[in-house]
Parts: structure tokens; sequence; C-alpha cells
């Protein structure tokens, strides 16, 4: 198992564990999964505003305590995708380190060649949890336009944008570029659909995901594009 798709599985297995909070898919929301890992796994977590604003969160594992600490300086949905990183660590790599301090270089999407192998199983892990496949497919078979998914599950536009990139490589078998153009349209038309100039449901995306078999999601083989 390659070291992206062991990252993906384990975010996949971590929410099977904790999902049990969310009762009905249209209610879901990654805050909601992400407090249940952390209260089951006994997870201190504490807001700090800290003077360099570039650091984004840390984690600290010590003989009385495992800490999560993001900066209280972020917006929600950017908090959220911090947490889910530093649960990426945690679940990942507390064997390895003890302290992980995590900047905003470490969460950029797109920027893969340049993080060590540390952050990019932390970024896929988080990218998965915060919005598993079952979650993206209800949420499109459903009808739900980009803006309404981004406010319903409350993750950042950069997260969602990357994470339907992915689900289109990962489930559907498309390239990195045809994933984008597709994603794209799907956010122009969502756009264009809250001014009531197009129906959103004719982006392409809802022939792909809804007209396709939906797949058996623990067995795919995956890549993952930061």
């Amino acid at each position: 198992m390659d070291l992206i798709q062991e990252a993906i599985t384990a975010a996949e297995h971590v929410f099977l564990q904790n999902g049990n909070v969310i009762k009905n898919m249209m209610n879901y929301r990654c805050d909601l999964i992400l407090s249940n890992i952390i209260f089951n796994e006994n997870i201190r977590v504490e807001s700090f505003s800290f003077k360099n604003e570039d650091i984004c969160g840390m984690l600290i594992i010590d003989q009385y305590e495992k800490t999560i600490v993001y900066n209280k300086n972020q917006s929600n949905e950017r908090r959220n995708f911090t947490i889910a990183h530093e649960l990426g660590h945690y679940f990942l790599h507390r064997d390895k380190h003890s302290l992980f301090n995590d900047r905003q270089k470490n969460f950029k999407h797109n920027n893969g060649n340049s993080l060590n192998d540390l952050e990019k199983q932390a970024n896929a892990f988080a990218s998965q949890l915060l919005l598993p496949n079952e979650i993206v497919f209800h949420f499109i078979n459903n009808g739900l336009h980009y803006f309404q998914i981004k406010k319903k599950t409350q993750v950042s536009d950069q997260a969602l944008y990357w994470r339907l990139v992915n689900y289109l490589i990962n489930n559907h078998g498309l390239n990195i570029n045809s994933a984008r153009e597709i994603v794209d349209e799907f956010r122009e038309f969502s756009l264009a659909s809250m001014e009531n100039m197009i129906n959103h449901k004719r982006a392409l995306i809802y022939s792909i995901i809804v007209n396709s078999p939906q797949q058996n999601f623990l067995s795919i083989n995956r890549t993952y594009i930061p």
C-alpha cells in the first residue's frame, strides 16, 4: 500500500468508527465528526492567537495528554481542515514524532512536490475525513450544488474543490485536467444557478457521479492530488 492510499484508508476507517454521530447524511457537518473523534480519543483542543500568523496548528503528545492547538484567527472552515490535518498526524505518525508544528505551506493544495511524506499523508487524511466518499455521492445524488455542499459540510472552498477533483479521479477514472474542468463547470453552474441564470443540475458532474455505478469505496486503488 502506498503512502497516500494508506492515509486515505486510515481516514475511511476512522470515519466508520466515529460516523455514528451522523443520523441523517443530509445533515452532515464535518465539525460534528471531528468533535466525536476528539472526544473518543480523549484529545484536548485549544485555540491560540499566534503572533506568527503563518502557524496554522500543532499536535503535541506527551506522557500526560494529547493536544491539538489551532490558530484562532482562522476561519471556521480552515480550522476544521487544520484539526483534521493534525488528526492525520495523530493516527498515522504519533509513533514517529511527539510534536508537529504546521504552517500554511503544509496545507497548500497543488503544492505536493515541496511537501514531505508526512505532510502529504496528513493532507490526504484530512481531505478524506472531512468529505468521505459516501457524503460526496449522497449530496451530488440529491442534487445539491457546489455552494450548498460547502455550507452544509463546513469545509473551505479550496478543500471542497480539490476533494471533488480527487473523487472524480479515484472513483471515475478521470485524469486531473478533465476532473478540474468538470469541477470548474460545476462551480460556475452553481454560481449561475444562485442568480437564476441556469439550472446547476445541467453540470456534467451529476451525470458522471449519479448515472455511473456506485463503487465499493473501500476497495479502490487511489491517488491523491494535493
